[in-house]
């Protein structure tokens, strides 16, 4: 039967807190830009919804089965909302994000996919449901929501009822799709394959048929940007992102496409959720960063490509360590490993007597440093993040506060709940 769309009371607070926290968060783009991932505001009075239904006037939408459950958009964003929008367990687009607490799947064909899906989706075509139902979780009760376009779209629930089939008890069909989910100011993902669309020579010109106006930005560090980039790409890293803000075409339909270190960097997603917020229209998230633009094979530009050397510290020292190289350091002892994570990261598993100090406080006051490290400053300190960008932003801040003997790890490191971690 339908599910009733009714919002619990505890759903409506959150969604209330949440939005008050948008208003002082966003309020203006001269401010700090808000380092953790929110969803665009939701209202203060959500609707009350007796049933799925399509909108009014519409003759073609696509008809609800009653035995099919259904979700509405404002129940997906506070899906999104109770969790965050990267994965430490995802390591390509055809894998779900298995420390998520569901499965959202986009119905469409690849084209429709690689273009813009909501973020996290995986890609099952309904054509092709069999060929790929192998990407769908062994725990035939976990979570799955299938959507594809819209309301005119059948293609969501032919693949609800085909995993119904397969054994799956916890189906839900999003059918409101994509055109919903952009209605709602929410930015979407996107996929290297059409990435690499727009930096070809007739889309760069604007001689292309459908051509628009399209900005790449790299959230990482300056640092990393350097050595290897998206060509076309500017180099924005999330911590200086509202200073520049105004710098954005004033067109708010111009496409904009965000990434970073790969599917556990929250760096874009924070710069794409605050864009969205501002009314820009077109924001994507290539959420498999540079990482997954490397396994494509597409061309990069920087030092790694041309092979010259440049040292853009200025003859600063250089701070960077491979995981061998910070492993060594950390089995030797007597260290002080500071974590740079967001709160939430941090949560899902910590290095013990690790110290926690987020990146964006130490770069509004670089001063926290001395007040929470120990006094003696001839200490080892290995400073991590989630991939090595964070880190990097922040490490020359520790030798500025007489943290001489400051390293940061330049790699992915993951930990698990336990404390145990790897490369």
């Amino acid at each position: 039967m339908i599910i009733n769309k009714r919002w619990h009371i505890t759903s409506v607070l959150a969604v209330m807190l949440v939005f008050a926290m948008l208003l002082v968060g966003c309020s203006s783009t001269a401010s700090v830009a808000v380092r953790e991932y929110q969803v665009p505001s939701l209202p203060l009075d959500p609707p009350v919804y007796e049933g799925v239904k399509a909108p009014d006037g519409m003759s073609n939408a696509v008809p609800v089965e009653p035995h099919l459950n259904y979700i509405e958009t404002f129940e997906l964003m506070n899906l999104y909302l109770k969790g965050k929008p990267v994965s430490n367990e995802r390591d390509s687009y055809e894998q779900y994000a298995k420390d998520w607490e569901f499965v959202i799947v986009d119905s469409r064909p690849p084209a429709k996919y690689n273009e813009a899906h909501i973020n996290g989706a995986i890609n099952i075509p309904d054509a092709e449901f069999d060929k790929f139902a192998n990407r769908l979780p062994e725990d035939k009760s976990k979570l799955l929501i299938f959507y594809c376009n819209g309301w005119d779209c059948p293609l969501s629930p032919s693949s609800a009822n085909k995993a119904i089939k397969l054994g799956y008890t916890n189906v839900r069909v999003y059918q409101e799709g994509v055109a919903g989910w952009k209605s709602a100011g929410n930015y979407f993902a996107t996929t290297p394959q059409h990435v690499a669309s727009r930096i070809t020579d007739d889309y760069v010109s604007g001689t292309a048929s459908g051509a628009k106006a399209f900005r790449i930005i790299d959230a990482r560090p300056y640092a990393s940007y350097f050595q290897a980039h998206v060509p076309t790409s500017f180099p924005l890293d999330d911590g200086i992102f509202s200073k520049n803000s105004k710098s954005f075409p004033l067109d708010k339909n111009t496409e904009i496409i965000f990434y970073c270190g790969g599917f556990y960097c929250s760096k874009s997603h924070n710069e794409a959720r605050l864009l969205s917020t501002l009314g820009y229209t077109d924001v994507k998230v290539m959420v498999g960063g540079l990482p997954e633009w490397k396994k494509a094979g597409l061309p990069t530009f920087g030092t790694e490509s041309s092979g010259v050397k440049f040292d853009i510290s200025g003859g600063k020292a250089n701070l960077a360590l491979t995981p061998e190289e910070w492993k060594k350091k950390y089995d030797a002892g007597k260290v002080v490993v500071v974590d740079v994570r967001t709160a939430d990261e941090r949560s899902a598993g910590a290095i013990p007597n690790s110290i926690h100090l987020v990146d964006k406080d130490i770069l509004a006051n670089p001063k926290i440093i001395s007040e929470k490290l120990p006094a003696d400053k001839n200490v080892t300190v290995l400073i991590h993040c989630a991939s090595g960008a964070r880190a990097s932003g922040v490490a020359s801040k520790f030798t500025d506060e007489g943290y001489k003997n400051s390293f940061y790890l330049n790699s992915k490191i993951t930990i698990k709940a336990d404390g145990t971690f790897g490369f």
